[in-house]
C-alpha cells in the first residue's frame, strides 16, 4: 500500500467516525467524555464507535443510550425536538435525568429492550415534554431497538424517531371542527349555539379547556392572555360578526402557535357562519310572510288583470260587430249591383282586416291564457302560400308606411294547422322586421321545405338584437328599445305569443342577430306539417229529375227573429242583416222591451245579448221561456266571451246556440231554423 503524503494525514481528523462539520459532530469531538461513564473516546470500544457513527451521519433523527447510566449521544436531526430547554445539556447525561418528565412513559419500554425483549414500534405515541418553557403534549412514531458491546451483551439501546404533533393536532382539530359543524347545523337559537360550543370544548379537553361566546359590547373589550391560556378571537377580526367573539380557553400543555389560532379563527368562523344563518333564517320567515302577503295581493292584482282584459276584449267585441255586420250587409246589397267589381277587393281587404283586428283582440285576451295554455287551434289544410299572403297583408301598412322591400320566396305546398294562428305569427314577425328596421330597409320572407317538415325564416337588415335582450326575447312584454320615429310599436306580446303558438303545433322558433345594427333572423321550425298534394278522386252527380228549388228557411220569410241588445248599432245591424237573408227581424234594446214584444208576438227566433243592463241575458231567457209559447223559441246567446265554460253556461241556461261577437255569418246561418 502506498504511504499517504504527509499533508493528508495532518488534513485527516482524529475519531473519523465522529465526522465533521455539523454542530453535533462538532459538540460530540468536543464533549468531555472523560467526566462520563463512557470515558474517552480513545478508550471507546468499537461497537460504541460504530453506534455514534451511525447515529452522527444519519440524516433520521436518532438517539443513543449507551452503558448502564443510558449516557445520550444524539444528532443534528433530532436537535429541534429538544425545543430551547434541553439541548445542548442533554449530551452526554444519563436518560432518566433528561427525560424525567417522560420517564415513567419510556424507560419501562428502554428496560424492556435492554433485558432481551423484542423492539417495538410506537405509532403516535403521546410523550410529554418539557420544551419552550411548559410540559408540552408531544407525538412521537418510535422504535427502541438493542445494540451489542463487544461481549456480545446489550451494551445499549438506539432510539429511531420522528415527532409527529403537528400531523396529530390537526386532525384532531380538523375532527373538532367537523363535529362542531354538524352541531352547529342543527342550532335554531343563539341558546343551542352555547350548548354546543361548550360541548365541543368538553369533547376535546386537550385542545380547549372552555369557550365562551361573547356578544355585543363585551365582545369589543376583551382580550387575549397567552400567560392565563386566554386567547380572543372577535369576529371582527375575521370580517365576519362585528359584534361577536369567542374567548377560548386553551390547553395549557400545548403552545398558543399559527397553528393553534388557525384553529380557533375556524372554530370563531363557524359559529359566525351559523349566527348569520340563524339571522338570515329569522329575515327568511319575515320575508317569507311578506312574500305570502304580496302573493295574496298579486292573486288579487292578476285576477282584476284577467276580468279586465276580459272585459277590455268583450268590450272591442261590442263595437266590432255592427261593422262586421254592415260589412256583411254591403256584399249582400251590392251583389248584383254593376259596380261590384270595383268594390269587390276593397271589401275583401276590409274584411281580412277586420278579421285580423277581431283576432288581435283574441290575442289580448290570450295573454291571460299564456301560462294555462289554453289557447286553442282550429286546424285545417290549406295552401301555404294563401297563409303567408294574409300574414303579408296584415303587416303590408307598416311595411309600406316605412317604405321597405319586401322579397318572399314561398313554394306551391299545402299545410295543415291553424291557418289563422300562422298567419298571425308570421304577421308578427313581419310587423317586428318592419318596426326595427330603419327607413326604406330589406326584409325577406322565406321558406324551406323538407319532406313533411317546414321551415319559415323572416330576415331584416334592421335595428338587431342586443344581447342582454337575446335571453328574454320572447318574454312577454319584452321589447326592444324604440326611437320617436318608431313610436307605433305593439304591446310587447307579439313575440311572446308567436312562441306559444309555434310551440303548440309542435314546433320551434329561434332568434338570431349578429348584435346591434347587424339585423335579426327568425326560424320558424313546424316539423309533420306539410301535407302531400293528393290527385282528386273523380265525383259521380246522380241524374236526377228537375224539382223546384228549395229556398231554405231565409227565402220562405215566415221565421220571425228577436233581437235583443243595448247596443242600437250592433242590433240594428244585425236586424238589417237577418232582413237581408229573408228573416222577419224585429229588435229591442233592453229586456222590458224584448218581454213585452214577445208577450205580444212570440217569435219563433230570439237572439239575446248576454251582457244585457238590469237583467243579463240568461234571466231574460228564463222568462221568455214563461211566456206563451215560450217553450218551443229557439234562443241564441250573443256573447263577447268564447270560453268553454261561456258557452256550457249558455247552454244550460236553455240557450240553443251560443255565438261569439262579432258573429261570423256562417255560424249564424248554422243557429238559425
Amino acid at each position: 500500500m502506498a504511504a499517504l503524503p504527509v499533508s493528508s494525514l495532518l488534513a485527516t481528523p482524529a475519531h473519523r467516525f465522529i465526522g465533521a462539520g455539523t454542530p453535533m459532530r462538532d459538540l460530540v469531538r468536543a464533549f468531555p467524555w472523560h467526566t462520563t461513564a463512557l470515558g474517552p473516546i480513545d478508550a471507546w470500544p468499537a461497537s460504541l464507535r460504530t453506534c455514534v457513527g451511525v447515529v452522527l451521519h444519519a440524516a433520521q433523527p436518532m438517539f443513543l443510550y449507551w452503558g448502564e447510566d443510558l449516557v445520550q449521544v444524539y444528532n443534528d436531526a433530532f436537535v429541534p425536538c429538544f425545543g430551547a430547554d434541553k439541548h445542548p445539556a442533554a449530551l452526554g447525561q444519563g436518560g432518566a435525568a433528561c427525560w424525567a418528565e417522560a420517564w415513567a412513559t419510556i424507560g419501562p419500554q428502554i428496560e424492556h429492550v435492554r433485558h432481551g425483549g423484542e423492539p417495538q414500534v410506537h405509532v403516535n405515541q403521546l410523550v410529554p415534554i418539557l420544551r419552550n418553557g411548559i410540559l408540552e403534549d408531544v407525538y412521537w412514531n418510535y422504535s427502541f431497538t438493542p445494540v451489542f458491546d463487544d461481549s456480545d451483551g446489550v451494551g445499549g439501546v438506539l432510539v429511531v424517531c420522528t415527532e409527529t404533533t403537528a400531523q396529530v393536532l390537526a386532525e384532531r382539530r380538523r375532527h373538532a371542527l367537523d363535529l362542531l359543524g354538524r352541531a352547529l347545523l342543527a342550532c335554531r337559537s343563539e341558546a343551542d349555539m352555547a350548548v354546543a360550543i361548550a360541548r365541543c370544548a368538553a369533547d376535546h379537553p386537550r385542545d380547549l379547556r372552555s369557550v365562551e361566546l361573547l356578544r355585543g359590547e363585551a365582545s369589543g373589550t376583551a382580550v387575549s392572555d397567552l400567560d392565563a391560556g386566554l386567547v380572543v378571537i372577535p369576529g371582527a377580526e375575521l370580517q365576519l360578526c362585528a359584534e361577536l367573539a369567542l374567548a377560548f380557553h386553551v390547553s395549557p400543555h400545548l403552545p398558543v402557535d399559527a397553528a393553534c389560532r388557525q384553529f380557533l379563527a375556524q372554530f370563531t368562523a363557524s359559529v359566525c357562519a351559523t349566527l348569520s344563518r340563524l339571522e338570515a333564517d329569522r329575515a327568511l320567515a319575515l320575508a317569507m310572510a311578506e312574500s305570502e302577503r304580496l302573493h295574496g295581493d298579486l292573486d288579487s292584482t292578476a285576477r282584476i288583470k284577467d276580468e279586465f282584459l276580459a272585459m277590455l276584449g268583450h268590450e272591442l267585441r261590442n263595437p266590432l260587430a255592427p261593422i262586421v255586420t254592415a260589412l256583411k250587409l254591403m256584399k249582400l246589397r251590392g251583389a248584383g249591383a254593376h259596380d261590384s267589381v270595383d268594390t269587390g277587393h276593397e271589401q275583401e281587404v276590409i274584411q281580412r282586416q277586420v278579421d285580423h283586428l277581431v283576432r288581435l283582440v283574441d290575442d289580448l285576451l290570450d295573454v291571460s291564457r299564456l301560462a294555462r295554455g289554453k289557447v286553442e287551434l282550429r286546424k285545417e289544410t290549406m295552401p301555404l302560400a294563401d297563409i303567408l299572403n294574409r300574414a303579408i297583408e296584415m303587416a303590408a301598412p307598416l311595411i309600406e308606411q316605412k317604405q321597405h322591400r319586401l322579397l318572399v320566396d314561398v313554394p306551391t305546398v299545402r299545410w295543415h294547422g291553424d291557418p289563422a294562428r300562422l298567419a298571425q305569427v308570421v304577421a308578427n314577425l313581419l310587423n317586428n322586421a318592419a318596426r326595427y328596421t330603419p327607413h326604406a330597409g330589406h326584409i325577406t320572407l322565406a321558406t324551406r321545405v323538407r319532406g313533411a317538415d317546414l321551415q319559415i325564416l323572416v330576415t331584416d337588415d334592421g335595428n338587431g338584437i342586443p344581447a342582454s335582450l337575446m335571453p328574454h326575447i320572447f318574454d312577454l312584454f319584452v321589447q326592444g328599445s324604440r326611437k320617436l320615429d318608431r313610436a307605433k310599436g305593439g304591446l310587447g306580446i307579439g313575440l311572446a305569443l308567436a312562441h306559444n303558438l309555434v310551440r303548440m303545433h309542435g314546433g320551434t322558433i329561434q332568434a338570431y342577430s349578429g348584435g346591434e345594427g347587424r339585423g335579426s333572423t327568425f326560424t320558424i321550425n313546424l316539423p309533420d306539417s306539410v301535407v302531400a298534394e293528393a290527385v282528386p278522386a273523380p265525383v259521380l252527380v246522380p241524374i236526377a229529375a228537375p224539382g223546384p228549388v228549395d229556398p231554405g228557411p231565409a227565402a220562405s220569410g215566415s221565421v220571425r227573429v228577436l233581437v235583443v241588445d243595448d247596443n242600437q248599432d250592433a242590433a240594428d245591424s244585425l236586424a238589417e242583416l237577418l232582413g237581408a237573408l229573408g228573416y222577419e227581424a224585429s229588435v229591442a234594446y233592453d229586456p222590458a222591451q224584448a218581454i213585452a214584444a214577445a208577450g205580444v208576438s212570440m217569435p219563433q227566433v230570439a237572439i239575446l245579448d248576454i251582457g244585457l243592463p238590469g237583467m243579463d241575458g240568461f234571466e231574460l231567457a228564463g222568462h221568455l221561456r214563461a211566456l206563451p209559447h215560450g217553450a218551443t223559441v229557439t234562443l241564441i246567446a250573443l256573447s263577447g266571451y268564447g270560453r268553454a265554460d261561456d258557452k256550457a253556461r249558455s247552454s244550460a241556461a236553455g240557450f240553443n246556440a251560443h255565438l261569439v261577437k262579432p258573429v261570423n255569418l256562417g255560424d249564424l246561418q248554422t243557429a238559425l231554423p
